[in-house]
């Protein structure tokens, strides 16, 4: 009977000994792996330092930049047709290209031509100074009216002249009549009408189409211009 007992003890112990080193062998691989996932960085895995490394390698060479801010510049400028003596003409252009697929609007265009030379007083107090501003140049036979706008608001103007020596002549005789006049250089601005189109409007039309449109009418010309806003279609 204690044979029987000893024997399967020692049964048993060889069972669960041999069990025990059968899961450690199917587990050994994975678990080692495991370990080592856990001390040793995967390959998808990026360090600080290798991320930093890598942002250096990206830097802009400088004539990779100075092409970058050449296509900005570029995709901001529109092309601008005209100068158009009469309105109507300029529309007529805006349905031709709108019919070829190209947004275009009509806009004026102010075009410095010369100077102006503006004599003057300096601003009054208040509006109701520079009335009786006026009211005693005018007793005194002085042309003259009150400045409406701008930074002369409530000042004295005594005409714009063309003529700088005109100019000189109109003060001198303002201030013999015991009034500090001044003379203000302006730019001469004439207003004219253009065509404006798209961004990158110019490119879906040809060559012979542009040079059908710009031999409609004399002394047309295509320019290149700050976009303005023009809507898309």
């Amino acid at each position: 009977m204690r044979l029987i007992f000893i024997f399967l003890f020692v049964a048993n112990v060889a069972f669960f000994a041999s069990v025990y080193l059968s899961e450690e062998t199917k587990q050994g691989p994975s678990a080692r792996q495991s370990e080592q996932g856990a001390m040793e960085p995967q390959n998808n895995l990026v360090l600080l330092s290798e991320q930093q490394g890598g942002a250096e390698k990206k830097i802009v060479k400088p004539n990779v930049l100075s092409s970058a801010i050449t296509d900005v510049s570029r995709n901001d400028l529109c092309t601008m047709v005209g100068p158009y003596a009469q309105l109507l003409h300029a529309e007529y252009l805006v349905e031709k290209l709108q019919a070829l697929g190209v947004a275009a609007q009509v806009t004026s265009v102010g075009i410095k031509d010369g100077d102006m030379y503006w004599v003057y007083l300096q601003p009054e107090m208040s509006e109701k100074e520079a009335l009786r501003r006026l009211y005693e140049l005018q007793r005194k036979n002085i042309e003259s009216y009150i400045i409406t706008k701008g930074e002369l608001t409530n000042g004295i103007s005594f005409g714009r002249y063309g003529d700088p020596a005109e100019a000189d002549q109109k003060m001198r005789d303002v201030k013999a009549q015991g009034y500090d006049a001044q003379i203000l250089v302006v730019p001469k601005l004439l207003n004219e009408t253009w065509v404006l189109l798209e961004r990158s409007g110019e490119e879906k039309i040809s060559a012979s189409v542009w040079s059908e449109l710009l031999a409609q009418h004399k002394n047309l010309e295509k320019r290149q211009n700050l976009c303005l806003g023009v809507a898309s279609q």
